[in-house]
C-alpha cells in the first residue's frame, strides 16, 4: 500500500473529556473557511442533526469536501483525502481556528469500520509533514 496515495475519510473531533472544547460555531466555521481558502462554499443542513456541509480548495488545488457538526463532540469530517492533503486542512484547523492546538483527536473510516474506538491525537505543534506522518502511522496500524 502506498501511504502517500491512500485516500480515506478522516474524522476530526474534540477530546472525549471536553466534547465541546472547540466551541464550534457553524456560522463562524463557514466564515473562517471563506477567509482561509481561495474557494470555499458551505451550507447549513438540518436533518437528524444540524451540520454545515462544505467544499474548499487551496491555492495548490487541494480539495476538501466534508461537514462540521456539534452533535456529541465538536466534529469535522473530511472525505477522500490523502494523509498529506488532510494534514493541510488539519494544520489550518489547529493553528487558525481552534481555541487551543491540543484539542484535535482523529480516526479514519477504516478504523470505525473495524470497531477500533481509539482516539488518536493530532500533534499540538509541528508542520503538515509531522501531521501527515501521524495520519500515516494510524493507517498503518489500522490496515495492518
Amino acid at each position: 500500500m502506498n501511504l502517500d496515495e491512500y485516500q480515506t475519510t478522516y474524522l476530526l473531533y474534540a477530546p472525549a473529556r471536553n466534547p465541546a472544547g472547540w466551541n464550534l460555531d457553524l456560522a463562524a466555521f463557514g466564515a473562517a473557511l471563506e477567509a482561509a481558502f481561495p474557494v470555499a462554499r458551505y451550507e447549513t443542513q438540518q436533518g437528524r442533526q444540524l451540520r454545515l456541509s462544505f467544499w474548499a480548495v487551496t491555492e495548490d488545488g487541494i480539495e476538501f469536501d466534508g461537514f462540521a457538526t456539534k452533535e456529541g463532540r465538536d466534529t469535522v469530517l473530511l472525505t477522500d483525502n490523502t494523509a498529506g492533503e488532510a494534514a493541510v486542512f488539519i494544520a489550518w484547523l489547529r493553528d487558525s481556528f481552534l481555541p487551543s492546538p491540543d484539542l484535535i483527536r482523529f480516526t479514519t473510516e477504516p478504523a470505525v469500520e473495524r470497531g477500533i474506538e481509539t482516539d488518536w491525537r493530532v500533534p499540538a505543534t509541528g508542520d503538515t509533514a509531522g501531521i501527515a506522518e501521524e495520519l500515516k502511522h494510524h493507517i498503518q496500524v489500522v490496515e495492518g
